[in-house]
């Protein structure tokens, strides 16, 4: 069989179907996104949810920047509710050494326009007054940070694409490419299909490896297995997202009231596993009680992993990344793909419709980076 299309976008995370939907809203309606499963299959719909500005590098802000302006008003641009709360983020900092770089990393928010601050204990204390803050030396905190359900906001960008013409094939993997000269002419799919098209989109997140691979091309951007658990509900008594990088350890609670929680291991090897384990449920419930004793005979309601697509610099890939002059990638995300998609997708729309970003540049974030050496690792991940 065969078929055609103007983009295609291999991968339906949510960044696959912000970049589609974004497309459409720019009058590009000829879009294609193949998905090997369902929606938000991978590492979109096993992350934490969590949303924010607080980052140490100026490109990893000004993306989350305009994403948070995309959540705030996500209803009226795509017609979906998407349950965006923003109850803030708190970054604890235990040494001296953090609450130096946390100043740092304040300063650089304040200058685009982030309204992050750095509080004492005692502040701390008024946000979130049951959690231990025995050891904190000071926290950083931003109200406008938050979370959002990320089967929500896929579904949302997906079907106002479709509404505007974008199709979507589940169930189905890009297996090879046909080329011509510079560029790609035909994907060619798992059951045989063969799809024309113009321009190509990698968005397979931690597979984006493999797909650039049939191109004779190799990025770097590695798989590993993370993590998550829920705990039962309960009434809520804690409002922000929690990310504590001297423990390793994020968490929430849900509007239901669960508390979700996850960590990276850092003795984790680079794969494609996404098993549960028995060790990460008891390594971070000792975490999640350091921060709250007051959990001690909460019951854990379930388990899951997914895979971080995690580059040298902690930092994407955006662009092109190799000789063929309509093939590009979206991918390398380290954890914080989902908070930044809708900056993502509209700066890739507007790549492929005007030929270079309008909202954003995107050079810093050319694989020519890692070629170079010349990168800058982002500090803020856990």
């Amino acid at each position: 069989m065969r078929e055609s299309c103007d983009i295609l976008i291999i991968g339906g995370g949510v960044v696959g179907c912000s970049v589609a939907f974004h497309l459409t809203q720019f009058g590009r309606t000829d879009v294609l996104v193949v998905e090997r499963d369902f929606l938000a299959s991978g590492a979109t719909g096993r992350c934490g949810g969590g949303i924010r500005a607080q980052w140490s590098t100026e490109g990893n802000i000004k993306l989350a920047q305009h994403s948070i302006k995309e959540f705030e008003n996500f209803k009226e641009i795509t017609g979906a509710e998407i349950q965006f709360r923003q109850g803030g983020y708190l970054l604890p900092a235990y040494t001296q050494e953090m609450v130096e770089q946390f100043k740092q990393n304040v300063s650089l928010q304040n200058k685009h326009g982030v309204p992050s601050r750095l509080i004492s204990p005692e502040e701390v204390a008024e946000i979130v007054p049951l959690m231990n803050r025995s050891e904190i030396l000071a926290a950083t905190f931003c109200p406008t940070d938050g979370v959002a359900n990320p089967f929500l906001v896929t579904d949302g960008y997906a079907n106002a694409a479709r509404r505007k013409g974008a199709r979507f094939l589940l169930r189905r993997s890009v297996v090879g490419f046909r080329t011509s000269g510079s560029r790609v002419q035909t994907a060619i799919l798992d059951d045989g299909t063969e799809i024309d098209c113009s321009l190509v989109l990698n968005a397979a997140g931690a597979w984006a490896g493999e797909v650039t691979k049939l191109l004779g091309t190799e990025i770097p951007v590695t798989p590993y297995r993370h993590q998550i658990l829920v705990t039962e509900p309960l009434e809520i008594i804690h409002r922000p997202m929690v990310i504590d990088l001297y423990h390793n350890i994020y968490f929430s609670q849900s509007e239901e009231g669960g508390f979700i929680t996850g960590q990276t291991d850092e003795d984790e090897k680079p794969s494609f596993n996404m098993m549960n384990s028995w060790r990460f449920v008891v390594e971070i419930s000792r975490k999640l009680l350091y921060h709250y004793p007051c959990l001690r005979k909460v019951n854990v309601l379930r388990q899951w992993a997914g895979l971080y697509a995690v580059t040298p610099d902690a930092q994407p890939i955006l662009g092109r990344v190799n000789e063929y002059e309509n093939f590009f990638c979206a991918t390398g995300w380290s954890g914080h793909g989902f908070m930044i998609s809708p900056a993502v997708g509209k700066i890739m729309a507007e790549l492929f419709v005007f030929g270079r970003p309008k909202t954003l540049s995107i050079e810093e974030y050319s694989i020519e980076r890692f070629k170079k050496g010349e990168f800058i690792r982002e500090k803020s991940v856990v």
